[in-house]
């Protein structure tokens, strides 16, 4: 039992690690874009942005997608209330690891503490 809490820990690690990874990826490339000037050509260039090889193994086209769509306003929306999105770029991705890190934080105390209560409840 125990060491399925440590498997699910794992996984769970793993794809919050790619979708991070992703992320980062997106919001790197499209801020470069907004500092470049183009965000009003960002649609357009959010649809030819490059999948990585090892994202079209693992993800749904159509999930990738809606991140691309969800980050796409998301930089659309900073570009409208800040002037110059690209100051953001030296901060936003470590930010997001920063994110990445203190989720993953949580999710080890999580399966520390469950862990630990399995191991109470099975020496009963």
């Amino acid at each position: 039992m125990k060491m399925l809490v440590w498997v699910l820990f794992a996984v769970v690690m793993a794809v919050w690690t790619g979708f991070v990874a992703l992320s980062a990826g997106m919001v790197d490339w499209l801020l470069s874009a907004v500092a470049a000037g183009q965000i009003s050509d960002a649609a357009l260039a959010m649809s030819q942005w490059p999948v990585p090889a090892w994202v079209s193994l693992w993800i749904d086209v159509s999930l990738l997608e809606n991140l691309q769509a969800t980050w796409l306003q998301a930089v659309q929306w900073l570009s409208d209330v800040l002037p110059s999105a690209g100051a953001l770029t030296g901060w936003v991705v470590p930010l997001l690891w920063v994110v990445w890190g203190v989720v993953g934080i949580c999710m080890l105390a999580a399966a520390g503490v469950g862990h630990w209560l399995l191991g109470r409840t099975i020496a009963r």
